[in-house]
């Protein structure tokens, strides 16, 4: 039987299914860790780390990451330390991008994208830098699974909703039909939040046209504007993120849009990419 007279056997069936999942999420979060073959400049990023000096640390982290860049736990693990080494040297910007690159390599890396969160909060904000509150909220719900999670979830929703479908469509009495059309489109919500979750994360996990302000400030000129000649309309503060939409006519400026949408001109030497093939931070 697929459903009991009350209708509560499918239901059960999918909870059950639901919970096992939302375990095994939180226990297949990447979980980066030091083997054994490190190279000798993580070493030696370790012992700089060590004796207080965090910029030249983070330097040396930067560099194994280069070393070690067929390994993308090994390489993620070397941008995550580079981020920590960032953030205790105070270089707010270059911490933001380390943990963006770790998390490009690893997205569900959940220690590097919890002190992202941190540097974003500590920089100095203004309204354009900040994201919208629902990218901020469903960044907060996509990463609370890993993405194979997800699609486990999505895949149980699914065959859930097929079954309730088909115990609508055969059900014995009025009462197991009407609880089985009720679960299904239950069910189908359900899925549908689920697949608008997997797209979130694919679209966001391998974003590489983001770029971080790493200066104290930044001027943004208008798109219509001469920067040669004319005002900024504002400054971004170290850290901001820009999305980079093309690099501008004559080459030493980028066509970048800010969190809130604001598009502009932004000087090309005043930002750092976060895609880790475009790095251009000097040894």
């Amino acid at each position: 039987m697929i459903l009991d007279k009350d209708g509560r056997c499918l239901c059960g069936a999918v909870m059950t299914l639901l919970v096992w999942c939302l375990l095994l999420g939180s226990c297949s979060r990447a979980e980066i860790s030091e083997t054994e073959q490190l190279p000798h400049t993580f070493i030696v990023a370790d012992s700089l780390y060590k004796s207080g000096r965090y910029e030249q640390a983070a330097k040396m982290y930067d560099r194994a990451a280069t070393e070690c860049h067929e390994e993308e736990s090994l390489q993620s693990l070397c941008y995550y330390r580079a981020g920590v080494a960032y953030s205790e040297a105070e270089l707010r910007g270059w911490s933001i991008v380390s943990y963006r690159k770790a998390l490009l390599l690893t997205p569900d890396y959940k220690e590097a994208r919890h002190n992202l969160r941190l540097a974003e909060e500590a920089r100095m904000n203004m309204p354009a830098m900040e994201y919208p509150i629902v990218r901020r909220w469903a960044d907060a719900w996509a990463y609370t699974l890993s993405m194979s999670s997800w699609l486990v979830v999505a895949l149980v929703l699914f065959a859930g909703a097929v079954v309730a479908c088909l115990a609508f469509l055969l059900g014995g009495s009025r009462r197991v039909r009407r609880g089985a059309f009720y679960g299904m489109l239950l069910l189908i919500i359900l899925w549908g939040c689920a697949l608008l979750t997997v797209l979130h994360r694919r679209y966001y996990d391998r974003q590489t046209d983001l770029a971080v302000v790493c200066g104290v400030k930044a001027p943004l000129y208008a798109l219509e504007d001469d920067p040669a000649v004319a005002s900024p309309m504002t400054e971004l503060y170290e850290g901001a993120e820009v999305r980079v939409l093309s690099p501008a006519s004559g080459g030493s400026y980028l066509h970048v849009e800010l969190p809130d949408g604001t598009e502009g001109l932004l000087l090309r030497t005043g930002v750092e990419p976060v895609a880790i093939n475009q790095s251009s931070h000097s040894e």
